[in-house]
């Protein structure tokens, strides 16, 4: 696997689309480095499985996420 993911590789990669990669991103919920311009992402896989974890398990004053 690739160390670093563009955007449209992580949201492939979580099953989200890009929006939702930008918002978490925009959020500071997903960890993610900046390169060049306002819009350059750069993902690592391990942050991506760590922020859907986070959401799987729902992080400390939120409710858990239900699958149903």
């Amino acid at each position: 696997m690739k160390t670093w993911l563009t955007v449209g590789e992580g949201a492939e990669c979580a099953g989200v689309s890009r929006d939702t990669i930008y918002t978490a991103s925009e959020r500071r919920e997903l960890r993610h480095a900046r390169i060049g311009g306002r819009r350059s992402i750069r993902l690592k896989p391990e942050w991506i499985d760590a922020w859907l974890e986070r959401h799987a398990l729902g992080a400390p004053g939120q409710h858990p996420v239900e699958h149903g």
